[in-house]
């Protein structure tokens, strides 16, 4: 099983040439999505099992023809697979609670997924690390118009593409970006910069996105409305303010390792050194140290961890990923024994 999440996460972990090196650190990912509705099929809403049977069929049909990737269908896999899923940022929250038949399309490349019966008929989604809007919605979008050609979408002329909350209307596009912002956040403008990007339409979130706390310094912003906005004005936005954020980013890093260089050494290998030598650590912890360890990264304090190691703990580590991992249902406590062990061997810890 630690196979297939290698593979569920390799957009995650490998080598990117999207953004600049130093960008990585602080740019996590990059996302988009965009909801769309099969124009003769019922609505989420009025949906009955038959209909999402059949969209189910209909999709599948379109996709196992002129795509590469495999099929999983959600009510043929365990809880715990369907956490690990979400876990890898492959389906959304309200996915994994699903009572109605329901499916995710996963490409080959592993950074395409495409949910069936969502809260909307589709919700296509496209993920890179770093920051690659321009891609990934090329390639978003190309999927899209794969399933159109065949199944048609609900269009209007005067709204767009129907969707079924109305803050999706129009474009149905989502665009997001992972931030690693502990800069900010130790000289306290984190909220003050925040809060500029909500007054422009933003909303921030953690990690997982919607009902997700922030947690390791990580800080999700993507855009609040779609209907009459543009897909490349939401892209061109987000764009300038992520590279706003970087560079405050960079000047608050530049303070505190300027003034307080020692007491930011002293954290950043005391979280490598408890990474690489404990025996228990629970989720929480390893978002915090993994935190600081980043930043030793980013800023050249640490030269024997890369951003992909740290990236594919960061996943790894989370609850239905590690128990996947060694293929064993386990309580929190073992878990934690668990988690600590496969951190020691990914860094050379001690003790193995």
């Amino acid at each position: 099983m630690s196979n297939k999440i290698l593979e569920n996460i390799k957009w995650f972990t490998q080598n990117s040439k999207a953004s600049r090196e130093d960008d990585l650190e602080i740019i996590v990912s990059s996302r988009i999505r965009i909801a769309r509705n099969i124009d003769d099929v019922p609505f989420e809403i009025k949906m009955k099992k038959q209909d999402s049977q059949r969209l189910i069929t209909l999709v599948k049909s379109v996709l196992e023809t002129k795509l590469r990737g495999r099929f999983v269908d959600m009510q043929q896999i365990t809880p715990l697979e369907k956490e690990s899923l979400f876990e890898c940022h492959l389906i959304s929250p309200a996915f994994i609670k699903k009572e109605k038949p329901a499916g995710v399309f996963i490409t080959d490349t592993g950074n395409i997924s495409i949910m069936i019966n969502e809260e909307d008929h589709l919700r296509i989604q496209g993920l890179s690390r770093g920051l690659d809007f321009i891609n990934i919605l090329s390639e978003v979008f190309n999927v899209e118009e794969i399933i159109g050609a065949d199944l048609g979408y609900a269009f209007d002329e005067t709204y767009g593409f129907i969707t079924s909350c109305p803050t999706n209307f129009g474009t149905g596009l989502r665009v997001s970006v992972l931030l690693h912002l502990p800069g900010l956040v130790f000289t306290n403008e984190v909220e003050k910069v925040l809060k500029g990007a909500i007054q422009i339409g933003m909303t921030v979130r953690g990690i997982y996105g919607e009902g997700s706390g922030i947690k390791g310094n990580l800080f999700q912003i993507s855009n609040q409305h779609t209907l009459g906005l543009k897909e490349e004005d939401v892209i061109e936005t987000i764009t300038k303010l992520t590279h706003m954020i970087i560079d405050i980013e960079k000047k608050a890093r530049d303070v505190i390792l300027t003034k307080a260089r020692n007491e930011f050494e002293d954290k950043i290998f005391r979280s490598l050194a408890v990474l690489r030598s404990a025996r228990m650590v629970n989720t929480e912890e390893v978002l915090n140290l993994l935190s600081a360890v980043r930043l030793g990264v980013g800023a050249g304090i640490v030269r024997d961890v890369t951003l992909n190691t740290i990236n594919e703990i960061l996943i790894i580590s989370r609850p239905a990923n590690i128990q996947l991992y060694f293929g064993e249902i386990l309580e929190e406590r073992d878990r934690d024994v668990k988690r600590a062990e496969y951190i020691r061997k990914r860094l050379g810890g001690n003790g193995d």
